[in-house]
């Protein structure tokens, strides 16, 4: 017998051990309750069920544990039964790791190592349910919806390190921007530097120039004062520059892009889990499938694409309660998918200024609200 089984027999039953004599009472409904006890807290990784094993309690602390009884149909049965109830759980089989104990004893058993392997899992009843110390329970809502959001969560994981993996392969690919960054550096940072660097050497020569020339001190502090003011302006917009060329790069934008397809799905399935209609189903689907597409590696379309996304979370935020309605989302996939087949900026909004100024132009030009002013503020942002 390994120590793991006299560990377990020694502890008694819980959420994580189950003991059970016969093996007939071995059921699709309790190893799927196992595995979703597994499945309910990231830092369990497995749940142990000894069939051929009866509880016993000590005399003398009262005190339960495992006895050993057997199995008397020979442990090549339990087993085979054992992997029969596993292969009807649903939607997955659960995965079942079998060990025979004691087979060198009268009392041979099994212990059965029960991992989950795409939960939630339940029976051909349609029944989730978890295990709440020696008995058993029905899953609540929020425990199913977590299940399915960790879940979804893993399978999304796995997409973004393969999109990561195939991003790192095909750096050749974009050698061009490569290219075009090298000569963004050569020319926005080490020109920059190199200014910098003589400016400094004026700033100082200033100041040494204003301690030897006392009629002379005032002009030169103040050309030192301007040489060091230049000399911080250009540390800003060299640091400016810099996480601009990061913010832009390719695989920052992509990390970016991944990171608002994250949001938007996490917002779908908030505003929509309690909806169980086809419609719904068909809804996640259709979102699933575009979120879940290969991201670009063109940095215009990326930039683009955050856009989009955003403008979708912005009007969910203006919706009653801050919550998109199903048919609120199905519009915006509706929309979201237009834009992806055709990408195009939005038109600049041109006011009839001929018309206005026409009308009165002393109103025109004297009220900063008129349409004529607003215009020319816009420029001036431009």
């Amino acid at each position: 017998m390994s120590s793991t089984a006299r560990r377990i027999l020694a502890l008694g039953e819980s959420g994580r051990y189950e003991f059970k004599r016969d093996v007939n009472v071995v059921t699709p409904k309790l190893l799927a309750a196992l595995a979703n006890w597994v499945a309910l807290d990231p830092a369990r990784e497995v749940a142990y069920l000894l069939v051929g094993v009866e509880e016993a309690e000590d005399g003398d602390t009262g005190l339960v544990y495992g006895q050993p009884f057997g199995l008397p149909n020979g442990l090549d049965k339990g087993v085979a039964r054992i992997q029969d109830m596993a292969s009807k759980t649903r939607p997955i089989p659960v995965e079942v790791f079998i060990v025979e104990e004691g087979v060198s004893t009268t009392t041979p058993f099994l212990r059965i190592e029960i991992r989950p392997t795409m939960p939630p899992h339940f029976d051909d009843e349609g029944r989730r349910q978890t295990r709440q110390g020696r008995s058993t329970r029905a899953l609540t809502d929020d425990e199913l919806l977590r299940i399915y959001l960790d879940r979804e969560a893993g399978s999304f994981a796995t997409r973004f390190r393969q999109t990561t993996t195939e991003l790192q392969s095909a750096v050749g690919v974009v050698g061009n921007q490569v290219d075009q960054i090298a000569e963004g550096i050569e020319k926005n940072i080490a020109q920059p530097i190199q200014n910098l660097t003589a400016t400094t050497q004026e700033a100082a020569h200033a100041a040494s120039s204003a301690a030897d020339a006392a009629d002379s001190a005032t002009s030169a502090a103040d050309t030192a004062a301007y040489e060091v003011e230049h000399v911080q302006r250009l540390v800003r917009d060299l640091q400016e520059m810099v996480e601009t060329l990061h913010d832009d790069s390719p695989r920052s934008l992509a990390h970016r892009v991944i990171k608002r397809r994250r949001k938007v799905w996490w917002n779908f399935t908030v505003d929509t889990f309690e909806h169980t209609s086809v419609r719904a189903t068909r809804l996640a689907d259709r979102l699933r499938q575009l979120l879940a597409s290969d991201v670009s590696l063109d940095s215009a379309r990326n930039i683009w694409e955050l856009a989009v996304w955003q403008d979708l979370l912005d009007d969910r935020k203006s919706q009653r309660g801050e919550r998109g309605t199903q048919k609120w989302w199905e519009a915006a996939i509706k929309e979201v998918v237009s834009f992806m087949e055709s990408p195009a900026y939005a038109a600049p909004d041109l006011p009839d200024l001929r018309a206005a100024i026409q009308a009165d132009i002393d109103a025109e030009i004297d009220d900063p609200d008129s349409a004529t002013n607003q215009f020319r503020a816009q420029l001036d942002r431009d």
